[in-house]
């Protein structure tokens, strides 16, 4: 299951409206982000054999079925508090090598914290 928050549901069609871009979103993990365990990403994406699909407010979701059995609801939203800005994902269980923190893209560049990172 995918939730996304209002804030992150307006960012993404804000986005997708100026660039004049119609495709789905797909939430992928990736290796090794900035704070050394595996983070979930967002990018532009088709559907593929085995992807479960979500829509929400409008916008169609893809997952792969075997990253949405590890890592449960997934969940987006959208920060912006001055120096950090970016959509944030976050997963009900914890993926491989993560220690729990959730990482997000954002434009703050490499920086890691406590609760979290921007990448």
């Amino acid at each position: 299951m995918i939730e996304v928050s209002a804030t992150a549901s307006q960012a993404i069609k804000a986005f997708m409206q100026e660039r004049n871009l119609n495709a789905s979103l797909r939430v992928m993990l990736q290796a090794g982000s900035c704070c050394g365990g595996p983070s979930l990403r967002l990018v532009l994406d088709e559907k593929k054999d085995g992807d479960q699909c979500h829509e929400v407010d409008g916008l169609t979701y893809l997952i792969a079925q075997d990253l949405a059995e590890q890592s449960g609801t997934v969940k987006v939203d959208y920060v912006d508090n001055g120096w950090q800005q970016g959509f944030v994902l976050s997963s009900a269980k914890p993926l491989a090598g993560d220690s729990g923190d959730s990482c997000g893209c954002g434009s703050s560049g490499g920086s890691c914290g406590s609760g979290g990172c921007g990448c």
